[in-house]
């Protein structure tokens, strides 16, 4: 459950089925509980401190860094992002509520207006088969074609549409993939025209691991558009 912050809007994906509100207080039937957050900055030239309460979790977070996961009691926490140096008000945030053996990522990103936004996912961590891993995408490129039409992107793993029609914000499921290089493209929907051109990437996925794909900049500007992965 979360709780907006005036000036910046927070997108909850609900990737599993709900996320269940916690007390302030953990569960008293579970003496030890411990959730996973980790944030990650798609903003070119700013940099962001962010804290949930008290505790800071990452401080001079530039254009495509991110903190890694940081292990927390299972509550509800007050996250907190700064711009890097000013801490006397916050640029945004929300509350969050991290339920025992969960695992989360917020993503910040600007839209095509120059506003921030935040993306909150659950990163459902379910082991694969042997010889596979795991690949999902997440697209924070908020690429317009026209005045009114916002472009969605398709997502190919060796030439095999992976993902369709991924927007502005869109994070989805994660699907097996089988272990070995696999080379990695995105293309305009529905259409074989890669917006990668010779630059696709190649990823080497391991057994058993899982990862986070994150498209972001503008996606039809070729020194923009950048790919970077986070390795569950």
């Amino acid at each position: 459950m979360i709780v907006m912050k005036q000036r910046l809007y927070l997108v909850l994906l609900l990737i599993v089925a709900g996320i269940i509100a916690c007390s302030k207080d953990t569960d008293s039937s579970i003496p030890d509980t411990s959730s996973n957050i980790n944030f990650f900055t798609a903003v070119p030239n700013q940099e962001f401190d962010v804290t949930i309460d008290t505790t800071s979790i990452g401080t001079e977070l530039g254009y495509g860094e991110s903190t890694g996961y940081h292990a927390f009691q299972a509550k509800r926490y007050t996250l907190r992002i700064y711009r890097t140096g000013n801490h006397t008000v916050p640029i945004g945030g929300g509350e969050v509520s991290l339920r025992n053996g969960h695992y989360y990522s917020v993503f910040l990103s600007q839209n095509n207006s120059n506003t921030l936004q935040l993306t909150l996912v659950e990163d459902n961590l379910g082991a694969s088969r042997p010889s596979y891993g795991k690949v999902r995408f997440i697209n924070l490129s908020d690429t317009y074609v026209n005045a009114v039409s916002r472009l969605t992107l398709d997502i190919y793993v060796d030439n095999l549409r992976l993902f369709r029609r991924q927007s502005y914000q869109a994070a989805t499921d994660f699907a097996e993939v089988p272990v070995g290089t696999r080379n990695v493209d995105v293309r305009y929907a529905d259409s074989s025209l890669s917006l990668m051109g010779a630059n696709s990437h190649s990823y080497e996925i391991q057994d058993q691991k899982q990862y986070t794909i994150i498209g972001y900049g503008n996606a039809l500007k070729a020194d923009s558009f950048k790919l970077t992965t986070f390795v569950h």
